[in-house]
């Protein structure tokens, strides 16, 4: 960062302990409002990693990242660099869904997800459906199918769910590959048994208005079932700027389960419960929530 070019930003700590940003004119620099109060009053410096600031919330604890990039930028800390987008690009059309690696280590972790979300489910139906938002590679999706499901997937990648939909071409026309707020379009609303959001939330640029999407697409008794890292763990606690979650380019909101659920709450689900994670990688939790 040239000096002359650009703004620096200078933390000062005045009297009430709180850290004011500024910019070397003495003016307050304006931070995002956390999703959770809808207030930037409460938000702090956290961290600053890859040139952006996370900011932490002292009302509700949720850690957000201060400036959201455009999506084309976003989309670059998804799709690889260059030569490995590439090679996906060129070998996706020809790939089998079972030829992915660790195939049937991936299958075993995608049953047990799925198979305690069917569990949460009170909604009806001969023929229930079934949604992954995130799906990657769809190992979701074949356990689902499995199961006697109609599944439907969002993976913004579209060469990760190729191989997929070559194994399973029944469902070439409900795998969209573009952002929620605009794949929930192609669906009808209040039709879905089951959403998961397996490691996504955190990614959601507007998670305020895709929560509230979610709520409208879920039938009556459905379930929304979640796993997203957890601010509240050990390791988010112990390594602070360290803890492997943070990733600006990717994970724009970390939650515990306390403020979500306020903000699904708000959103209109009618319940909802934590539990253990399904795997504890960097610290996560898990969540079901009701309509």
């Amino acid at each position: 960062m040239h000096g002359w070019e650009y703004w620096f930003k200078i933390q000062l700590v005045p009297a009430s302990g709180r850290q004011i940003t500024v910019n070397p004119r003495g003016c307050r620099m304006k931070r995002r409002a956390c999703v959770v109060c809808e207030t930037n009053e409460f938000a702090q410096q956290y961290c600053h990693l890859q040139d952006q600031d996370y900011l932490r919330c002292d009302s509700c604890g949720l850690i957000y990242v201060d400036r959201l990039l455009k999506p084309e930028e976003l989309y670059k800390a998804y799709s690889g660099n260059s030569f490995k987008s590439l090679r996906r690009k060129l070998t996706a059309p020809f790939r089998k869904f079972s030829w992915s690696k660790s195939f049937d280590k991936s299958m075993r972790r995608a049953r047990g997800i799925f198979e305690f979300g069917q569990k949460q489910v009170t909604a009806g139906g001969e023929k229930r459906r079934y949604m992954d938002i995130g799906c990657n590679k769809g190992f979701l999706l074949a356990t689902a199918h499995k199961h006697g499901w109609d599944v439907y997937g969002i993976e913004l990648v579209r060469e990760l769910i190729r191989p997929f939909i070559n194994s399973y071409p029944q469902y070439s026309k409900q795998v969209f590959s573009e952002r929620f707020e605009d794949a929930k379009e192609n669906v009808e609303k209040a039709s879905f048994d089951l959403i998961t959001a397996i490691d996504v939330v955190e990614h959601f640029e507007d998670v305020s208005g895709d929560l509230q999407g979610i709520y409208e697409l879920i039938k009556p008794g459905g379930v929304f079932l979640i796993q997203t890292p957890d601010t509240a763990c050990e390791r988010a606690e112990r390594e602070k700027c360290g803890w492997g979650a943070l990733k600006p380019l990717e994970h724009l909101h970390l939650f515990n389960c306390e403020n979500f659920t306020s903000l699904a709450k708000r959103a209109g689900f009618s319940k909802i419960e934590c539990f253990a994670p399904f795997e504890e990688a960097d610290g996560n939790f898990v969540a079901v929530l009701r309509k």
